[in-house]
C-alpha cells in the first residue's frame, strides 16, 4: 500500500508549557492548581521521553504506515502498576523502559497517585477519566500486599472472575466500555485465553472542547497530499484566529487549545514537505525538540485550516517493550514477578494497546486501554478438538467399548 500521511496531528498532555490559542498573553494561565512536586516533575520528564520512544518505536514497527494513535500515558500506567509485581531484573527493565531507573518504587507509585488526581481534576471544562484494574482468576492467588498497592496509588478496581467462564471477558469488556464512555467496547477479543490468569488494564477517556471552536459552514472539501504526491479529498475545517504558531528549517508547528487551555493538541509537520513523515518521527520528534520548540511560540493572527478526522489503532505492545529494555518480563527462564505470586512464576503473554480519537468543529473526543495479560511460566498442556476425531463411549473397568463414532464436521 502507498505510504500515507501517519500524523498531521501528536497528541501530548502538557502540563508546565500550555500555550493558550484565542487568550490574551496575560489571560493565560502561567501556573498549575499546585506546584508539582520534584518527584512529580521527574515523572512526567521521564515520560515525555517514553512517549517519544515508544511513538517511534510504533512507527518503525508498523511496515505499511498509514495512521498511528496512541496513548503513552495509558501504556506508562499499565506498566507503572506492572512494576510494582516485578523483582529484580525485571523490575530493571520496566524502570529502564520508562525511564524510570532512578526513582524508588514507593516514589513512582506517590508521583502516579497525585498525578491521576490532578489531571482529572485539572480543567472542569474538559472532561478527563482514569481508570486501573486487576483481574484475576479466581484460582489463581494473588499477593494482597500487591492488590492493596494498585487500590491506594491507582484507585484501581480489584475482581477475581472464573477465566473458564466465556462471560469473564464480558465483564472486563464492560469495565473498559464504560470507562472510555463507549469508545473502547473491548479489550478481549473473544474468550480469555487459558494460559491468562490476571489482567492488569488502564483505561483514559478524553473530551474536550476548543477553545476556539471551528463554525460547521465553514467547512469544506479540499485536498490532502499523501506522500506520495497523490492527493485525497478531506472534510477541512477552517477558522481565522489568534495561533501560537512556530517556524523554522525542521518543523512547522501549531498549538490548539482545549477548555481553559491547560490542555492543547500540538500540530507538527516536517518544514520541507517532501520529507517523509516517518523519517521526521524518527529523525526530529523527541521530547528535547518539542522542548525548544515550544519555547519559540509565538502567537499570530492566521487561518488554520484543519481535517476532521477519525483514527483507531490496536497494536501488541510485545516486541516493542522488549526492544526497549523489558525482555526479561516476557522471558519464561528470567521473568520476575515473585510480588504478584511468590510460589508461580508469571510471564507477561501479552501486552495490548487500542486508542482511537475523533476530531471535528467541536473539539476532540480520545480513548485508549491498554492491557497486560500475565501467565504461568510453564503454562498447563491443552486440547483442543479442532479437526475430525473419533470417539468412543466405555465402561472403563471393564474396557466394554459402547459406542463409536467419527466426527467430520459438528455443524451438519
Amino acid at each position: 500500500m502507498k505510504k500515507f500521511l501517519l500524523s498531521l496531528i501528536f497528541t501530548i498532555f502538557l502540563f508546565q508549557s500550555c500555550v493558550n490559542s484565542a487568550l490574551d498573553e496575560d489571560e493565560r494561565p502561567k501556573t498549575l492548581p499546585r506546584s508539582l512536586t520534584a518527584s512529580e516533575q521527574q515523572l512526567i520528564s521521564s515520560g515525555n521521553d517514553f512517549s517519544f520512544n515508544i511513538f517511534r518505536n510504533v512507527v518503525d514497527a508498523e511496515e505499511e504506515k498509514e495512521n498511528i494513535f496512541i496513548s503513552p500515558l495509558s501504556i506508562s500506567m499499565a506498566l507503572g502498576m506492572t512494576l510494582n509485581g516485578a523483582e529484580g531484573a525485571t523490575e530493571a527493565g520496566i524502570k529502564e523502559t520508562l525511564g524510570i531507573g532512578k526513582m524508588e518504587l514507593q516514589v513512582i507509585n506517590q508521583s502516579y497517585q497525585s498525578l491521576i488526581k490532578l489531571l482529572v481534576e485539572l480543567d472542569p471544562k474538559v472532561e478527563m477519566n482514569i481508570g486501573n484494574s486487576l483481574w484475576g482468576d479466581d484460582d489463581f492467588a494473588i499477593n494482597q500486599s500487591f492488590k492493596d498497592t494498585l487500590q491506594t496509588y491507582f484507585n484501581a478496581r480489584v475482581d477475581e472472575l472464573d477465566f473458564d467462564d466465556p462471560a469473564a471477558a464480558d465483564i472486563i469488556n464492560d469495565w473498559v466500555n464504560e470507562q472510555t464512555n463507549g469508545r473502547i467496547e473491548r479489550i478481549i477479543d473473544g474468550i480469555i485465553p487459558p494460559d491468562i490468569v490476571l489482567y492488569l488494564i488502564n483505561a483514559i477517556y478524553f473530551k474536550g472542547d476548543w477553545l476556539s471552536q471551528f463554525d460547521p459552514d465553514d467547512t469544506q472539501p479540499a485536498d490532502f497530499y499523501l506522500q506520495d504526491g497523490s492527493a485525497v479529498q478531506v472534510d477541512m475545517m477552517s477558522q481565522k484566529s489568534p495561533i501560537p504558531i512556530f517556524r523554522s528549517d525542521e518543523v512547522t508547528m501549531a498549538e490548539l487549545a482545549y477548555g481553559d487551555s491547560l490542555y492543547t493538541m500540538t500540530i507538527l509537520m516536517p518544514a520541507d514537505p517532501q520529507t517523509p513523515i516517518d523519517d521526521f518521527v524518527k529523525e526530529s520528534v523527541t521530547a528535547s525538540n518539542l522542548s525548544a520548540w515550544i519555547n519559540q511560540l509565538q502567537t499570530d493572527e492566521l487561518m488554520l485550516r484543519l481535517p476532521k478526522f477519525e483514527s483507531e489503532y490496536k497494536k501488541s505492545l510485545n516486541d516493542i517493550l522488549k526492544a526497549m529494555g523489558m525482555e526479561e518480563a516476557f522471558s519464561e527462564k528470567e521473568a520476575d514477578f515473585s510480588n504478584i505470586n511468590p510460589d508461580v512464576r508469571l510471564v507477561i503473554s501479552e501486552v495490548m494497546h487500542k486508542a482511537n480519537i475523533t476530531v471535528n468543529e467541536e473539539g476532540s473526543e480520545a480513548a485508549a486501554a491498554t492491557s497486560v495479560g500475565f501467565g504461568p511460566t510453564s503454562a498447563p498442556p491443552s486440547f483442543i478438538v479442532n479437526r475430525p476425531f473419533v470417539y468412543l463411549i466405555r465402561e472403563r473397568i471393564s474396557g466394554t467399548v459402547l459406542f463409536m463414532g467419527m466426527m467430520n464436521n459438528p455443524s451438519l
